[in-house]
């Protein structure tokens, strides 16, 4: 008998679908986004280095500001020479209020290490990739996608509500279904010369129809869908976390630092703001809350965003 105490082992679920319905969910699945594909710049541009940029600017962002934010970064860097030539705090400025900026600290290291390492080109194999600051497997399946024309399942947010649903039922799969199974049917699902058209697909598919709260009335793998017929009885997806406020919150306070070092970086005379500047502008009025700037502030010269010598402060790297 097991110990009392012991928490049960779940069974292994198959996670590959029968060879017939699989091809039937790929084709009414491509067959979708042919008709409903997006004409986002670096899906078509087989450019390694807009993949890579595309994939970062995604990562917890939604696609509204990932355009915005692409766009802009594109026109400053347009290619990763451009970027590993740049200074750090050119890099936090054209970042903006993208939020979490370490995401553009990576990019830039990256852009830095390809100058130094790779001939200045982003490495085409997976490990080297996997290397790379800030790269994970989603984006160097993006990567691989997108800019080398390579078979890569991807798996993100999106596919992952996808793929849980249509092959294991699970109504949540972000919190139901074990990231391994997860990953084992994206790869069984996954079509043989069709990434470029496969993974968007999934992406966008969980974007627009496989959503929170599944659309499963305009779902064109319904009568497949394993999860169908529990959304039919009336079951829902309760979400997986609630979003914590952001009024009053170390990240607004953060993100208020932030901006008035990166007004500071953009006046004409680019100097550095005092430590009482810096606090009043961020809104501190109190002791406590001009020691809460100072704290935030040493975090971020500590993640490579801004710096300080304990009287002055400013955007990215310190002058030399």
């Amino acid at each position: 008998m097991p110990h009392p105490t012991s928490t049960p082992l779940r069974a292994a679920r198959p996670h590959a679908l029968p060879a017939a319905r699989r091809r039937a969910v790929q084709r009414r699945l491509l067959k979708w986004y042919d008709a409903h594909a997006q004409p986002f710049p670096w899906r078509s541009a087989r450019d390694p280095y807009a993949a890579l940029v595309a994939a970062v600017c995604a990562q917890q962002t939604q696609m509204s500001r990932v355009l915005e934010v692409y766009g802009r970064w594109m026109e400053t860097f347009p290619t990763l020479a451009d970027l590993a030539r740049a200074e750090r705090a050119s890099v936090l400025q054209t970042w903006g209020r993208a939020g979490y900026p370490r995401r553009a600290v990576a990019l830039h290291e990256t852009a830095r290490r390809c100058a130094e390492q790779h001939g200045g080109a982003l490495p085409r194999e997976p490990e080297a990739l996997l290397a790379l600051p800030g790269v994970g497997p989603f984006t160097a399946a993006i990567v691989r996608t997108f800019g080398f024309d390579e078979d890569s399942p991807a798996v993100d947010t999106n596919i992952v509500r996808v793929v849980g649903r249509v092959v294991f039922g699970d109504l949540q799969p972000a919190r139901d279904t074990p990231r391994s199974e997860i990953e084992a049917a994206t790869t069984s699902l996954f079509p043989t010369g069709e990434g470029a058209r496969w993974n968007p697909a999934l992406m966008d598919y969980g974007a627009r129809v496989c959503t929170p709260r599944p659309r499963c009335e305009e779902c064109v793998v319904a009568s497949m869908c394993a999860a169908r017929p529990r959304f039919a009885a009336g079951e829902v997806a309760e979400p997986v976390r609630a979003q914590a406020a952001f009024e009053g919150s170390e990240r607004q306070a953060r993100g208020r630092v932030m901006q008035v070092l990166r007004d500071a970086a953009g006046d004409t005379s680019g100097a550095p703001v005092t430590l009482a500047a810096l606090a009043k502008r961020a809104g501190a009025t109190t002791a406590e809350e001009r020691a809460r700037v100072r704290m935030l502030l040493r975090r971020l010269a500590d993640e490579g965003l801004a710096w300080t010598d304990g009287r002055r402060a400013g955007l990215g790297q310190r002058p030399v």
